[in-house]
């Protein structure tokens, strides 16, 4: 799928703050900003795929890491939910699942688990408004994050933590 041509100036990351929905960090913006070079993206499976990004591949022990989302489909008929952010179900920190299973059948592109009231935009799109998911790690070393939805599976980030 091609991304737009003014693709960055599309990126309008939100946040929950205090109760609030507020624009997220820049530093997050400047992550999402960054998808149409990030390499490796997630794979392609029956015309879509998910991604994951951080803003750096190195951290010290302690230090927040922040995870930006993406979905893309290319698929006719399916549609992306871009309003959010949306809840991330199916992350997985060092083999350990993180936060809500993604229910197993589930569409992924779907909203069956959860309340929306926003625009549906209809494939080839993106969507990048889900929740930003944050952790620290304790301990130096090779630290991996991936997100499985069903049958998707994003790129799998190797962060080196280091102390």
């Amino acid at each position: 799928m091609a991304l737009p041509k003014d693709f960055h100036l599309m990126i309008r990351l939100k946040v929950y703050e205090d109760g609030r929905l507020v624009a997220a960090p820049e530093a997050d913006q400047a992550v999402a900003r960054g998808y149409a070079g990030w390499t490796p993206k997630g794979a392609w499976i029956d015309g879509r795929r998910i991604t994951i990004m951080t803003e750096k591949a190195r951290y010290a022990v302690g230090e927040e890491v922040r995870v930006v989302h993406f979905v893309e489909s290319d698929r006719e008929g399916d549609a992306l939910h871009t309003m959010g952010p949306k809840e991330v179900r199916g992350e997985v920190v060092d083999g350990v699942p993180r936060g809500a299973p993604f229910p197993p059948g589930d569409d992924p592109l779907g909203i069956e688990h959860m309340v929306y009231d926003g625009p549906a935009i209809p494939a080839p799109y993106f969507d990048c408004n889900l929740e930003i998911t944050s952790y620290r790690f304790d301990e130096p070393g090779t630290h991996t994050i991936v997100w499985r939805m069903d049958a998707l599976v994003s790129n799998t980030l190797r962060l080196e933590v280091e102390p």
